[in-house]
């Protein structure tokens, strides 16, 4: 019996730790494919508004409260997909706070963008 207890707690560590393996490879794929949509730091913002020659944000900003009749509140820097994006907050008269999306290379409303 106490080979047999013996036995049975060895492949339990080992389907164990085969999961683990794989839950870790699994996370370790997920960190190199590239993400769909990311968001970069004002330090990252500075450079690549530089690096690729963007659209002042505050310029953007100032479209987006004039589009949504309200108040930009702030900007970020994003990436989606092959584009840079400018999401900007925006207070509304109202008192919602809707997200406006600018194209970063042109400083115009990104196509198919959405309020939230």
């Amino acid at each position: 019996m106490f080979t047999f207890r013996s036995a049975l707690a060895a492949a339990t560590i080992a389907a164990t730790l085969a999961c683990a393996d794989a839950e870790e490879q699994v996370e370790r794929a997920a960190e190199r494919a590239s993400p769909r949509s990311q968001c970069f730091s004002t330090a990252q913002t500075r450079e690549k508004i530089e690096a690729h020659k963007l659209v002042d944000p505050f310029a953007c900003m100032r479209a987006a409260a004039r589009d949504q009749n309200g108040e930009a509140l702030g900007a970020r820097l994003c990436r989606r997909e092959e584009a840079f994006i400018y999401e900007i907050s925006v207070l509304r008269p109202d008192g919602r706070l809707v997200k406006a999306v600018y194209d970063a290379s042109t400083g115009k409303p990104h196509s198919g963008h959405k309020d939230h």
